[in-house]
């Protein structure tokens, strides 16, 4: 039931002429695979959103985005993909679909889990699959810490050295200069938004929803979760100013 009036206020929603113009959407997905945890979206229900994405919206990367951004030529049609993490199925499940699609993502390592299982057994990337979908030039891989810790619970040294030791292997094992970062669970705070400055991250993205607008702080960027229990509905909403009522509406 819940779930349904989640799809009769998000399909209300979008009859308000509450324009995009100005505004774009970041959709987090985690794991593409037939398991029913709820972070992760079915293989087929993946591909039906992007083909969604293609025919309606304009699919950009992190640096397309924050370009418009600071010259305020942001349409209103842009729609950013993310993925947290680094789960194995997002090259054998997600990357085929973006490659047949021409779709680019951002995907961000949890770097101390490369080619490993992570607490629930799930495969991980290995470092010949992230040097591939670099290599494509349609994924953009970045850090999101080695460990996966919340930041605020650390000391500045230790948060610190989370992030700079992510960035720093990727760096080297891609020979790229990483410029974005996830926050790990969301969590963050003024010291991780300072941390991230010192070492030279263009933005940090957090898992607040929302659409963001041209004056959306770059260190503080929305986006909007992808999970198994997001009906079409919800996720036309999604990338729409639908999930900003719906926000304001939760917050009542």
């Amino acid at each position: 039931m819940k779930s349904f009036v989640k799809d009769v206020f998000f399909i209300l929603a979008r009859v308000f002429p509450y324009s995009m113009k100005g505004r774009a959407s970041i959709l987090m997905y985690h794991s593409i695979s037939e398991e029913e945890d709820f972070f992760c979206v079915r293989s087929d229900t993946f591909r039906k959103q992007m083909q969604r994405l293609k025919r309606d919206r304009e699919v950009i990367t992190m640096q397309d985005l924050l370009v418009r951004m600071n010259k305020r030529t942001m349409k209103g049609t842009e729609v950013v993909v993310t993925f947290d993490d680094g789960y194995k199925d997002n090259y054998t499940c997600a990357f085929p679909v973006l490659k047949e699609l021409r779709i680019p993502a951002t995907i961000f390592i949890t770097t101390g889990l490369i080619g490993k299982k992570d607490k629930k057994g799930k495969d991980m990337l290995s470092e010949d699959e992230i040097r591939e979908m670099h290599e494509s030039g349609l994924i953009d891989i970045e850090p999101h810490s080695v460990s996966h810790p919340k930041l605020t619970k650390l000391q500045k040294v230790d948060a610190e050295k989370e992030v700079q030791d992510s960035k720093r292997y990727l760096e080297e094992l891609l020979g790229k200069t990483c410029e974005f970062f996830a926050y790990p669970s969301g969590n963050y705070n003024e010291e991780s938004v300072s941390i991230l400055r010192k070492l030279h991250f263009r933005a940090g993205l957090t898992v607040v929803e929302g659409t963001m607008d041209l004056s959306a702080d770059h260190f503080r960027l929305c986006r909007n979760s992808i999970d198994r229990t997001t009906s079409p509905a919800q996720f036309v909403g999604k990338i729409s100013r639908a999930i900003d009522l719906y926000c304001k509406m939760k917050s009542l």
